[in-house]
């Protein structure tokens, strides 16, 4: 069972680099993008269980970062993308464990815990990245600078939250026996 969830996440190291790298829509101001990868950083937690999704999300979306000439984003996105996988295996093991009255509920702390890590985690990011490479913003403040990306990276988590939802469902019973730790 050990080597199956091995190759697994394997697979979506290679997944969330594909996802993340396929599409990348550049934020107007800034350093960074919009992708897809968000959803499958998410399944990985979901269908591989909080750490071994942390692994998938973390490395395939740093990758993706490295590939991507967006380097400088290597170490945040590693942690961020990271904890995101990791509260989505967390929150759907209780998930699993709950019974349907209480999956609704489950499903809107998903869609919090994505929106908070993701804009709160890029957000505290640029901030110091502003405040290191002391960026010309036209002006602007470190902390507008840094604030412009909220929206972006909400957006971002949001649609990440969903498509990982429409994926789930679909996979939960093949993934079952893998889950289990």
């Amino acid at each position: 069972m050990k080597i199956k969830k091995l190759v697994f996440t394997a697979i979506f190291i290679a997944l969330c680099f594909v996802a993340t790298s396929l599409i990348k829509i550049p934020i107007p101001v800034g350093w960074g993008y919009v992708h897809l990868g968000d959803s499958v950083v998410m399944l990985a937690g979901m269908l591989l269980g909080p750490v071994f999704g942390a692994i998938a999300g973390g490395l395939g979306s740093t990758l993706a970062d490295f590939a991507g000439g967006y380097a400088h984003y290597m170490i945040p996105t590693f942690i961020i993308k990271g904890t995101l996988a990791f509260s989505a295996g967390l929150i759907f093991k209780r998930m699993v464990e709950a019974s349907r009255k209480k999956e609704n509920t489950l499903v809107i702390i998903h869609f919090i815990a994505a929106v908070v890590i993701v804009t709160g985690g890029y957000f505290i990011s640029e901030l110091i990245m502003a405040k290191l490479l002391i960026v010309d913003a036209e002006g602007a403040s470190e902390l507008a600078y840094a604030a412009f990306g909220l929206p972006w990276n909400a957006l971002q988590a949001l649609f990440g939250a969903v498509g990982s939802l429409v994926l789930y469902y679909p996979l939960r019973k093949p993934f079952q026996n893998i889950y289990e730790d």
